[in-house]
């Protein structure tokens, strides 16, 4: 069966490192299939940013999928959707993680914010892939004044997501682990599947004439969500 979309879970690739042979034959797979008329889709966690960082300049997908899927955008970055996080789930990630001294950013329009521990991770981000773009100082915390954020990504041990589900696990959330303790965290329901799946119905293509390259077997699945 001829592939009609494509969807590029760069995340995978971002926890990993920076491979160039990889990254090499990602750009060659993107461009054939682009030139076969398939809709490119590229996914992550992170701020929309990263996703073309890793693809490069000369490859342009149709959409991008951020925020773990409360956020789609088109290939000039005009936004499809965006799942905003309610007060007080923003409130219960900046609380819990001003307790513990979490490092914590949430994802806007503009980028990403730094909330709790920004000179930390300013220093994390030095050790991770040079494609994840370095959040900017959000420490005053009032960007949310201009619009709530869509998405949020946390530098938590296991134990101490956890201990955050145990406690404001009632709020619902969708999570997802990314790279070196980091998880991407969003408003309940998003997931990069969910949103992969409704921008190609859109496209007027099944899923079963999609393939994902590059993801996490807990991000994608064979079956149409």
């Amino acid at each position: 069966m001829r592939i009609k979309a494509a969807v590029i879970d760069v995340d995978e690739i971002l926890a990993a490192g920076a491979d160039a042979a990889h990254e090499k034959n990602l750009a060659v797979c993107c461009k054939k299939l682009a030139d076969s008329g398939a809709v490119i889709l590229a996914a992550t966690g992170y701020v929309r940013s990263a996703a073309q960082a890793v693809l490069g300049k000369k490859i342009k997908p149709d959409y991008f999928i951020a925020a773990n899927g409360a956020q789609a955008s088109d290939a000039s970055g005009g936004a499809l959707w965006q799942i905003s996080m309610t007060a007080e789930e923003m409130y219960a990630l900046v609380d819990f993680c001003e307790d513990y001294d979490i490092p914590l950013e949430f994802i806007f329009e503009d980028g990403s914010y730094a909330y709790v521990e920004y000179s930390l991770i300013c220093r994390m981000r030095e050790k991770q892939s040079d494609r994840i773009p370095m959040a900017k100082d959000g420490e005053d915390q009032v960007r949310h004044r201009e619009s709530m954020p869509f998405g949020a990504c946390a530098a938590m041990s296991e134990a101490q997501m956890e201990q955050f589900v145990k406690k404001y696990g009632y709020l619902g959330w969708s999570i997802t682990a990314l790279s070196s303790g980091w998880y991407s965290i969003s408003h309940s329901g998003c997931t990069k599947q969910q949103a992969a799946a409704r921008l190609v119905r859109q496209a007027g293509i099944r899923w079963e004439e999609t393939h994902v390259f590059g993801s996490a077997e807990e991000c994608f699945t064979a079956q149409e969500p």
